[in-house]
């Protein structure tokens, strides 16, 4: 068979200094994945959470009389509850008050004789549903002591928290990708040098620059292909392995961020996007090389 028919054998079926190639871009692919899910989970953790709390607003009552505590609960209970868009108005029980305070304050007794403030949880219809300065004069003016909190200020904080995270993850995952291609870059260009005589004789022979690249391509198609199956899997086994110990911390700002099993399907096309991008590499890399042996 001529040797125009098919992809020339003139490289070994192993080089020393490819060996760990693979495992290289494995963890490459590793570090890769791990940064690209969180980067993912991260936004659409924080983009559910934080449509919760636009859909929720905080009252607090701060009267130290209590009479007058109470009859301004009432009244703004009231008015709450009679403003279209508001779902629900009802007021937290005092051990609620002492568990949110009790990062700050430690465990209180109910008996302590802390004075409390009075916390009225708003849940609303939609995140516009309500004007949110108009309801303040009005309750200002209905209960002196009332604030009221939409928590827009420390979630912005939030979120912009979030975007420079996701930010430093995408820049993670560049990087990654850069030092892969940079690798792969240096395998091919010492492959060339280890096989230079081979490839002049070749050359010699009539082989043409695209048959000799053939060779190179599927050397390196292959390392990228088991190296990212090899990264994929063991960032899909770290994930879930994250996933079942995030489970039991019920729901919140932490596990929001975790990556969700069943949307994790997008893993298995990494492999390929590997295999993809070093047998370009090689592809460009040898091709620009055997153009200079001319």
């Amino acid at each position: 068979m001529s040797m125009w028919g098919r992809t020339l054998q003139f490289l070994p079926k192993q080089h020393q200094r490819e060996g760990l190639l693979p495992w290289v871009i494995g963890v490459m692919l590793f570090l890769c994945t791990l940064a690209l899910a969180s980067g993912l989970a991260l936004g659409k953790g924080i983009e559910r959470w934080s449509a919760g709390l636009s859909t929720n607003l905080t009252v607090q009552i701060v009267v130290e009389d209590e009479a007058r505590r109470a009859k301004q609960t009432e009244d703004a209970l009231t008015l709450l509850r009679a403003t279209p868009g508001i779902t629900s108005a009802y007021v937290q029980a005092e051990a609620d008050v002492l568990e949110l305070l009790s990062p700050w304050l430690g465990d209180v007794p109910f008996d302590a004789g802390l004075p409390l403030p009075t916390l009225i949880d708003v849940s609303l219809s939609s995140p516009d549903a309500v004007h949110i300065d108009g309801l303040k004069e009005r309750l200002a003016a209905a209960a002196p002591g009332a604030q009221l909190d939409d928590h827009q200020e420390w979630m912005s904080q939030v979120l912009h928290l979030a975007s420079a995270v996701q930010l430093v993850l995408a820049g993670i995952v560049v990087m990654v990708v850069l030092s892969t291609v940079a690798i792969v870059i240096f395998g091919c260009r010492a492959g060339l040098a280890t096989h230079r005589e081979s490839i002049e004789i070749m050359h010699l022979m009539g082989a043409e620059d695209a048959m000799i690249s053939k060779a190179f391509d599927e050397r390196y198609m292959a390392h990228g292909l088991k190296g990212g199956l090899v990264g994929v899997l063991l960032a899909a086994g770290t994930l879930y392995l994250i996933n079942y110990l995030a489970g039991e911390m019920g729901q919140g700002l932490i596990t929001a961020t975790i990556p969700d099993n069943a949307n994790l399907s997008w893993l298995a096309l990494l492999p390929l996007f590997s295999a993809l991008i070093t047998m370009i590499t090689a592809r460009i890399t040898v091709r620009r090389a055997l153009a200079q042996m001319m």
